[in-house]
């Protein structure tokens, strides 16, 4: 049977919370398991268990049971706290890369769960790598239909122009040039949500007052909805305090879905937009809900589609530039919508570190 660390010691086994036996029944489980397994003492600073599978994982590199260097490569450089019950990440360890799950059972014990992902980090590559060439054909596809209509309808409007410039009356020809500006007009928008796109590429983390970030967004669109007879209510949680996020990158994210909340209430009466902010399981959740035309059901599954758009002036580039930033703050959005009923946009984000009064 296999010899646990803490028989010597007189103390009470980490697993069954019993006096230690010396030779360890859970271990000997454990070592059947395809899984390396690493347990460990905050407090001594030591390795009380450590499976067969995790020595071999890092055979020749690392001694069995050195907690220095183990602590060094497996544990976050920033202290666990009680929230973090347990933390999953991937790590680069010479040519291999490393998958790590940490589980905080007490502020003293932990118990870390390895296994050699090289393969499958490998496989996700290759995967990615393709599936980027595909959307990259796609977008350009896109651009290319995108530009190519209001291209070539400037080209038809100032051959046309050109062709007629002594005929035309002052009018008309000022008509020519506003069809012209037009489709000018519609070139710069696509190139400002392209440029958009390629924003926040790295976004800047860092803990951020969700309320005052909420006050200043709303006190910023507030008169132009109320223009539009757009009625907006508000439910903040006071637990919703600190997300870890970039704010000018939430900042567009939250403009994209009240301008498509706000096209969806045109001609609504009674239009109303109810946004609510709460935490959940160590996430700040923002919700934005509009009581508008919906969206169709065959419409949805190409929601996060570039250039599948319903709108008459869109590009088709809004959703897929939210979903995007999202993803690089470690972020999600969700839309749930009935037509005739109205939409309902959820965001998920990480909730911060501190507190910032």
């Amino acid at each position: 049977m296999t010899e646990c660390a803490h028989r010597e010691s007189g103390r009470n086994c980490p697993i069954s919370k019993t006096p230690c036996l010396g030779e360890c029944i859970y271990a000997n489980i454990l070592d059947d398991i395809n899984l390396g397994i690493i347990g460990m003492d905050l407090s001594n600073k030591e390795v009380f268990f450590q499976n067969k599978l995790a020595v071999d994982i890092f055979k020749g590199t690392i001694k069995p049971k050195d907690y220095n260097a183990l602590a060094s490569l497996l544990l976050p450089e920033s202290p666990l706290t009680s929230k973090d019950h347990n933390v999953s990440r991937t790590l680069r360890y010479g040519n291999k890369f490393i998958g790590c799950t940490i589980y905080n059972i007490s502020e003293r014990y932990l118990w870390i769960y390895i296994s050699d992902v090289t393969e499958k980090v490998r496989l996700d590559s290759i995967a990615e790598a393709v599936n980027t060439m595909n959307n990259l054909g796609y977008i350009f596809s896109g651009i290319r239909h995108e530009l190519g209509n209001p291209i070539n309808s400037i080209k038809t409007t100032v051959t046309v122009l050109g062709n007629n410039i002594n005929t035309y009356s002052k009018e008309t020809v000022l008509e020519y040039i506003n069809r012209a500006l037009l489709d000018i007009n519609r070139v710069e928008y696509l190139l400002n949500d392209l440029r958009t796109f390629s924003m926040y590429e790295n976004p800047e983390l860092k803990d951020v007052h969700m309320p005052s970030f909420m006050s200043n967004l709303l006190s910023m669109i507030d008169r132009d909805f109320n223009r539009n007879g757009i009625k907006i209510r508000t439910i903040f949680r006071p637990d919703a305090e600190v997300g870890y996020l970039d704010p000018r990158a939430l900042h567009q994210v939250m403009l994209n879905i009240l301008t498509n909340a706000s096209d969806a209430l045109r001609s609504k009466e009674s239009a109303e937009i109810a946004i609510s902010m709460f935490r959940i399981d160590g996430r700040i959740i923002i919700k934005v809900k509009d009581n508008g035309c919906g969206i169709p059901e065959e419409h949805m599954k190409h929601l996060f589609k570039p250039f599948s758009t319903t709108k008459t002036k869109g590009t088709g580039l809004g959703l897929v530039i939210v979903r995007k930033m999202l993803s690089k703050m470690d972020g999600t959005v969700e839309i749930e919508s009935e037509e005739g009923r109205g939409t309902v946009v959820t965001l998920n984000l990480p909730e911060g570190h501190n507190s910032i009064s």
